[in-house]
C-alpha cells in the first residue's frame, strides 16, 4: 500500500518543479554575470574575443521535455527547428580586441533585471506557500 502511494506521488509530482527551475534559473543568471563582467574586464586586453553563456532555453528543454501530439494529419508535428542566431558584423579594433562595452553593459543589465523578476517571483511563491500553511505574515 505504501509502495502504491509513493508512486502516485511520484507521478503527481512529475510536472515542474517551480522552484528548482527558479534556482536553475538564477544559477545560470549568475554565471552569466560572471562571464560578461569578464568581457568587460577584458575590454583593453589584445586580441580577447567576449564570451556567452549557452541560451537558459536548453534548461527548460530539459525540465519540461514533452512532445505535442499530432491528432490529425493537418497538424504540425511540434518539433523545434534548432535555428540559431549568429554575430555578424563583429567590430574589431586595431589590436584585435572584439569587446563591445556598450553591447555588453547591456547584456548585464538585461541580465540584472532577469535576476530581480527571478526573484521576485521566488519571493511571491514562497509566500503563498506561507499562506497555505497558514504561517503569520512577516
Amino acid at each position: 500500500m505504501l509502495e502504491a502511494l509513493s508512486s502516485q506521488m511520484s507521478q503527481a509530482h512529475s510536472g515542474t518543479d517551480v522552484l528548482d527551475l527558479a534556482g536553475r534559473r538564477l544559477q545560470w543568471l549568475q554565471n552569466r554575470e560572471s562571464v560578461l563582467a569578464g568581457n568587460v574586464a577584458n575590454a583593453n586586453t589584445p586580441g580577447y574575443v567576449p564570451k556567452d553563456t549557452a541560451s537558459f532555453q536548453g534548461v527548460l528543454q530539459n525540465q519540461m521535455a514533452m512532445t505535442l501530439a499530432q491528432t490529425e494529419p493537418g497538424h504540425l508535428t511540434g518539433r523545434n527547428s534548432g535555428g540559431s542566431a549568429t554575430r555578424t558584423g563583429i567590430n574589431t579594433s586595431i589590436d584585435g580586441n572584439q569587446v563591445n562595452i556598450e553591447g555588453e553593459l547591456e547584456k548585464i543589465a538585461d541580465t540584472n533585471d532577469q535576476q530581480r523578476l527571478a526573484t521576485n517571483a521566488y519571493s511571491v511563491y514562497m509566500s503563498m506557500f506561507s499562506i497555505a500553511l497558514g504561517s503569520p505574515s512577516a
